[in-house]
């Protein structure tokens, strides 16, 4: 898969460590921040570092960012600039939006205004949104329960399509557990261990991040 193009609002803690880790992996970034010192600082590491205030009217319409294919918002404790960034990356029709939030209120504000994913704080660094999004972005982090270990939702490998979990064994085979599937929209947790896998599911996994790279990292 071709890495996304991806512009970061802020670059703070969060936004710094993943505009730099998705850049080492070879992404295009465009990190932006109104602190000249912090613009100065990445400049070496990413693709183009703009200085802007995105609070002033027109200037996120103005940055050339519309083609991007993600966004993370990492604003830190700027509500207001989270709010104003979010909504204007949705009208412009940027497909994936992430934003931090600093508890679960803004992060239901900034969901409702088109956020695609939103990081709490602490839940989730920033070099982890960036592996993430370099594995493809195909698997969608339920829960990180630690750095080390996730919960994840992704489609059915194409080599599982056709086979039984019985077949598959992947608890012994590679390590992980598939706790539930997704058929249609539905979420079923007792799953028939006899039924092949057909091509339309998605099935929920738990178990070292290591391990769940190793199968789900194509896109």
């Amino acid at each position: 898969h071709k890495m996304k193009d991806v512009a970061v609002f802020g670059i703070g803690k969060l936004g710094k460590t993943f505009a730099v880790t998705y850049s080492k992996k070879g992404g295009k970034v465009f990190a932006i921040d109104r602190r000249q010192e912090r613009v100065d600082g990445i400049a070496e590491d990413v693709t183009y570092a703009i200085r802007a205030d995105v609070t002033e009217e027109n200037v996120v319409e103005n940055l050339g960012i519309n083609n991007v294919d993600a966004v993370v918002v990492a604003l830190g404790n700027n509500f207001e600039a989270s709010i104003i960034v979010t909504t204007i990356c949705k009208s412009l029709g940027i497909p994936y939006i992430v934003a931090s939030a600093m508890d679960k209120l803004q992060a239901d504000v900034l969901m409702k205004i088109g956020a695609d994913h939103v990081i709490l704080p602490e839940s989730e660094t920033g070099k982890r949104l960036a592996n993430g999004m370099a594995s493809g972005g195909h698997f969608q982090d339920i829960a990180d329960l630690s750095d080390e270990f996730s919960i994840i939702e992704t489609k059915v490998p194409k080599e599982w399509i056709g086979k039984s979990l019985i077949e598959l064994n992947p608890r012994k085979k590679f390590g992980f557990n598939v706790i539930a599937e997704k058929v249609n929209g539905v979420y079923k947790n007792n799953i028939d261990a006899d039924k092949p896998f057909g091509d339309q599911e998605s099935i929920i996994v738990i178990g070292d991040n290591e391990k769940l790279l190793r199968v789900f990292k194509e896109g």
